[in-house]
């Protein structure tokens, strides 16, 4: 279960992004489809890791991206049909250029200052 690592350093991450002094209200991450990442789990794992620490109470909203490809052979932009091919529906060329749909990004951290 990679959730667990991936939440862990979101986690480090957030802390090294706090301003002194604030208490987290809201932290908002954007996660590619290709990343195979259960938000669930996720955010299962941020509030327990979370529970007994000051971002106690902090929540995690996860925003899904999905996959988005052009092809290397005719530029179409297209959604894949299928993710372990991705086949371009115009010119049937398997030269997939990755436009989103993929990594982890901190996008947001809400914060109160005390």
């Amino acid at each position: 279960m990679h959730e667990a690592a991936i939440t862990q350093a979101l986690i480090e991450q957030v802390r090294a992004a706090m301003p002194p002094g604030a208490r987290l209200q809201r932290c908002a991450v954007q996660v590619g489809e290709l990343e195979h990442l259960d938000p669930y789990v996720m955010q299962t794992i941020w509030q327990a890791s979370t529970a007994n620490t000051d971002l106690r109470g902090a929540e995690l909203v996860i925003e899904r991206v999905a996959l988005r490809v052009r092809c290397g052979a005719c530029a179409r932009e297209f959604t894949p049909a299928d993710r372990s091919i991705m086949l371009c529906p115009s010119c049937g060329s398997v030269k997939p250029q990755l436009l989103s749909g993929t990594g982890i990004i901190l996008r947001s951290l809400e914060v109160e200052r005390t």
